[in-house]
Parts: C-alpha cells; sequence; structure tokens
C-alpha cells in the first residue's frame, strides 16, 4: 500500500528556503526518502506547491516589483523624456526567502479540503478491487473547478501549480488534471494517474490506467465536459489522444510532469537563471534515476533545459543521446506514434548548425501525422507544423545553401509536405490552405533544377490491404480531390525509402515515394527540370478533399476539448 507523508523533521530543518541549493536539498531529501521506503511516494500536492511558490516568486513577484519601480521611476522623470516600454528585471534580484508557515499552511488547507468534499465511503467511488471509479475522478474534479474564480484567463502564464490555485483559484488546463491526482493520492488511491498527450491531460484508474475519464478542459471554448469516459475508438487516428498511446504516469513521472511544466519566463524578453538552474537540476536527478525514460518530450525538454544551462560546456553528441533516446522511446513504446519529440530534435539540430539533420527529424515529424486524421482541437500541432513550413524550413535553407543542392534534402522536405497532405486525407477538417502553397513553392524553387529532375516518381508503389495499415494511411473510404481520376489508396509505409537506400541498390533514379493523393498529383512538376508552375502547385494543393464520412456513434469523449503549452514551448525554444 503506497503511503504519503505530511512534512517530515527532515524536511523542516531546510526551511527557511534561501538560497537554490537549500531547495534543491530539500527536494532530493524528499525523493531520496521516497525511493528508500518503497512505501512512500512522492508527495505530489506538496511538491506542487514547493515549485509553485518557488515559481512565483522568482517570476511573478519580480515582475510586479519591476513594475512598482519602473513605474515610481518615472513619475520623476522629465515630461519631455520617453520612457521604455519594457520593464527593467533586476539579474541580481535577491534569492527569495520560503517559509514553513506557508507550505504547511497551504498543504493542510488542501488536504482538509478534499478529505472534507469528498466522502470516500461512499461505494461508488470505489471498486470492488479498491480502484477509484470514473464517479470518484468527477466528484474530486468539481471540488477543484467549483474552487476556480469565474472568469481569468486560462492560458495565462504561471498558473499551473496547486500554490496558483490555494492562492489565487487559477489553474491552467494541465493544473487542474495534476490538482485532482494530487486530491486522488490524499485519499489514498495509488491507481489514479496522470495520462498526457502532446496538449492533453487525464485521468487513468484501474489496472495499467485502463479506465481513462477527462477531469480538463480544452481550447478555448471550455465546454465542461469533465467526468466523460474516453475510449479506445475516440482515441484511434486522434493526434490529441496519441492514437491511444498517450504517456500513463507512475508518481514519479508525475513528478517529471510537474517539473517539466515549470515556466521560467519572467516576461516576454527575459527568463529566472535561478528557476532554469533548479529545474535542470532536479529533471537531472530524476534522468539519473531512469524516471524520464518512458517520457519523450521530457527528454527533449530535458535536452533543451541542457543546452540552455550548460551552453558551451556541453559537447553535442550528450544532446543528441538524450534526444535519440526519446525517439526510441517513441518507437518502442508509442508505436512511433508521438511527433513532438523529433521536432524537438530539429529544433536541437538547428541551434547546433546541423540544418540537414533538422529538416529530416522535421520530416519524420510530418510522417507520424499522416498515421492521424485531423481535428479542430489539434490546433497546437497545427500551428507547429504551419511555423515549421512557412518560416523554419525556408529559413534553414537559408543558412546552408548548399542544401540545395543536396537530393536527400530535396527528398526530406517533400516527404514533409506529403505527410502533411495524408495528415488531411480522410479529415473533418482542411489543413492546407493558400500561405501553404505559396512557401511551398518557395521552398522547392529553391532546389536545382538538377536536384528536382533526379527523382521519379514511384508509380508502382504497392497498395497495402486496409486491414494491414493499422493506423498508418487511410481506409478505401478516404479523400480524393476534386476534379482528380486518383484513387483514395495510398502506399504502405513499408515503401518509404530514402535515396540512400537507392543507392545501395545501384538504381540510376532515386524515387520521391509519394503517398498522398495531391502530392502524386503534383508528381512531375516535382521532378521536372522547368521552371516550377506556382500558380498549378497552389491550385492542386488548396483543393478541398472530398470526405467520406461513417457517422460514428457518439461516444462519452466525441467532443472538442485545449491544454498546456508543451508545443508552444517548443516553438519557445528556438
Amino acid at each position: 500500500i503506497s503511503k504519503m507523508d505530511d512534512i517530515r523533521d527532515e524536511e523542516r530543518n531546510y526551511f527557511p528556503i534561501t538560497s537554490i541549493n537549500s531547495f534543491i536539498n530539500l527536494i532530493k531529501e524528499h525523493l531520496t526518502f521516497a525511493k528508500q521506503n518503497p512505501p512512500h511516494e512522492p508527495n505530489l500536492a506538496l511538491l506542487s506547491i514547493l515549485f509553485g511558490y518557488l515559481e512565483h516568486e522568482l517570476t511573478v513577484s519580480r515582475t510586479i516589483a519591476a513594475e512598482d519601480k519602473s513605474e515610481a521611476g518615472s513619475k520623476s522623470e522629465s515630461l519631455n523624456e520617453t520612457s521604455n516600454d519594457k520593464v527593467d528585471v533586476s539579474e541580481d534580484a535577491e534569492f527569495p526567502t520560503l517559509e514553513l508557515s506557508i507550505v504547511e499552511g497551504l498543504y493542510s488547507q488542501f488536504v482538509l479540503m478534499i478529505k472534507a468534499q469528498v466522502d470516500k465511503s461512499l461505494t461508488e467511488f470505489t471498486t470492488r478491487s479498491g480502484y477509484a471509479t470514473r464517479l470518484l475522478c468527477k466528484r474530486v474534479s468539481d471540488v477543484i473547478w467549483n474552487g476556480l474564480l469565474r472568469s481569468y484567463p486560462k492560458d495565462k502564464a504561471h498558473i499551473q501549480s496547486l500554490f496558483s490555485y490555494l492562492t489565487g483559484r487559477q489553474l491552467d488546463c494541465f493544473g487542474l488534471a495534476f490538482v485532482v491526482v494530487a486530491a486522488c493520492q490524499v485519499l489514498a488511491y495509488k491507481d489514479a494517474h496522470l495520462v498526457l498527450s502532446g496538449d492533453h491531460a487525464w485521468i487513468g484508474t484501474g489496472e495499467d490506467c485502463k479506465d481513462m475519464t477527462e477531469v480538463t478542459w480544452h481550447g478555448k471554448g471550455l465546454e465542461d465536459k469533465r467526468g466523460l469516459a474516453i475510449d479506445k475508438c475516440f482515441m484511434e487516428k486522434n493526434w490529441l489522444y496519441h492514437g491511444g498511446k498517450p504517456v500513463k504516469c507512475d508518481r514519479w513521472m508525475e513528478l517529471v510532469a510537474l517539473v517539466t511544466s515549470i515556466n521560467v519566463a519572467i516576461d516576454m524578453h527575459t527568463d529566472c537563471e535561478e528557476l532554469q538552474l533548479i529545474q535542470h537540476d532536479v529533471l537531472d536527478y530524476l534522468y539519473g534515476e531512469g524516471h524520464l525514460d518512458r517520457y519523450p518530450m521530457a527528454l527533449g525538454l530535458y535536452a533543451e533545459v541542457k543546452e540552455t544551462i550548460q551552453s558551451g560546456k556541453l559537447d553535442g553528441q550528450t544532446i543528441n543521446e538524450i534526444h535519440e533516446k526519446s525517439i526510441n522511446a517513441v518507437e518502442h513504446i508509442y508505436d512511433g506514434l508521438h511527433c513532438l519529440p523529433y521536432v524537438s530534435k530539429g529544433h536541437s539540430c538547428t541551434r547546433r548548425n546541423l540544418y540537414k539533420d533538422a529538416i529530416s527529424n522535421w520530416s519524420k515529424a510530418a510522417q507520424v501525422l499522416a498515421r492521424y486524421n485531423y481535428g479542430k482541437e489539434d490546433e497546437e500541432c497545427y500551428k507547429e507544423m504551419i511555423d515549421l513550413a512557412n518560416d523554419v524550413i525556408p529559413n534553414t535553407l537559408r543558412c546552408d545553401t548548399s542544401l540545395c543542392d543536396d537530393v536527400q534534402c530535396y527528398y526530406d522536405v517533400i516527404q514533409f509536405y506529403d505527410g502533411i497532405c495524408l495528415w488531411e486525407e480522410g479529415s473533418a477538417c482542411p489543413v492546407l490552405h493558400s500561405w501553404w502553397a505559396r512557401h511551398f513553392t518557395i521552398t522547392i524553387s529553391k532546389f536545382a533544377p538538377e536536384v528536382r529532375e533526379s527523382y521519379a516518381v514511384d508509380e508502382n508503389a504497392k497498395q497495402p490491404e486496409p486491414e494491414v495499415t493499422r493506423m498508418n494511411r487511410r481506409s478505401s473510404k478516404g479523400a480524393t480531390l476534386i476534379g482528380s481520376p486518383l484513387s483514395s489508396s495510398t502506399s504502405d509505409e513499408s515503401d518509404i525509402k530514402s535515396p540512400d537506400s537507392d543507392a545501395l541498390e545501384n538504381k540510376p533514379l532515386t524515387k520521391l515515394n509519394l503517398r498522398s493523393q495531391k502530392m502524386k498529383a503534383l508528381s512531375d512538376m516535382l521532378t521536372s527540370h522547368k521552371k516550377v508552375n506556382s500558380q498549378a502547385i497552389g491550385l492542386l494543393l488548396t483543393a478541398q478533399s472530398q470526405v467520406q464520412f461513417v457517422k460514428r456513434k457518439s461516444t462519452g469523449g466525441d467532443y472538442s476539448v485545449d491544454y498546456g503549452d508543451r508545443s508552444k514551448r517548443v516553438r519557445k525554444s528556438r
């Protein structure tokens, strides 16, 4: 039976906390005790209060103090002087003092609130096996939800912790899900765990978290869908739920999620160095203990933080090893259904001037999306992809003009767009519009005509049987282009080959291995020596897809729900 203790005497001795080292040592004391005493677990409620308290003092409080100082200074300025709109946050600000009385008071308040408002003795809250039920998750979510302010910006920074809930009655989407898990731990439900995708969070209960329940919202609509079950049929081909392969956390991975959710930004221009150091050191400890091994996105963030903290001191091999570990987890644990680790590695390659590798990884990310159907709740992923297509990839080609003579790089760019087109096929919402077409034309025009002409499209690519394709590309009822005679069937994922593999077979020409209907329609132009016909490409690429739907029976999880800043964080890292 797992146990959760109040603040121990050994932990009390670290207060008041007045330095980075004292805070890190407190966290390590707590985690070492949990590690050496297996019935005990990391106390999520206590840790969320501690990290939230620290983040508030190092970011929000400093911003307020800087604004007050700026306002006071502006009053003494001459009316003829122009003031700078940017708030000056001093880098020499002292480390704040964290008081035990505040931490202990907030922790006791939360425990009393949960135990007073959730009657664990009710039979509908616990199964015969002792597992938490969906009704229990709904009840806990209701208790937390009812304590929130009725109106506040849901995407506001620094509101993901229990500290922000208890002191400001505000939580973001991830914060609500995390606090529900912390409350279930207070109630001694050891089976209730956090389940995460790239842009959403929910709760899993029962053996291996097989019963999944919504406890938060997703998106700007804030639809109140809490308590609804998430079934496997709905998760299939749905990126928001990672196609049924999300990250199912244990208590240690939930702690990892808490640490990765820390927002180190003081304002739009300044990050808190102390908070970055603490985040790095705690992640470093958890990484060494193996708690990031099954959490690809956390590994990507850990590599990013390591680059930031140890800039100039860390060899690229270490960073690459962490990213490779992340991608290996995606491929061997999550059936290759997570795309953001590839995006993260691509950005890391860019920062290390490995531009060809960067484009290759972004291409792989798009090929992962090819296994999904695009939906309106995939907004964050869409923003990431259009940012890559319209800005990042063109700029990368400008940084290294030699790539425009590289046949492998051309292959990767085409595969990126092929994956995006496949993401659109069979989907309710279109993906591609005139911006995509414009930047696609500009991008492929950068490549030498000889590079484009060196490819021949594999017209005889094997067409897979529907039952064999599984999550990979579309059923016989997929999308076709208006006015296009092309069939909606596509080639099997096993047909995707790089030019290198063809070279090994001594073939005179390599194949682009296009699978999407739109890119197949463009095949002649993509491999032509002639000038790129931007008008024709624009018409074909933005053609509305005809989508045939099989009406799905309404399920508990069938709705649009937006959480978290994880993909935003990936974009910010560039």
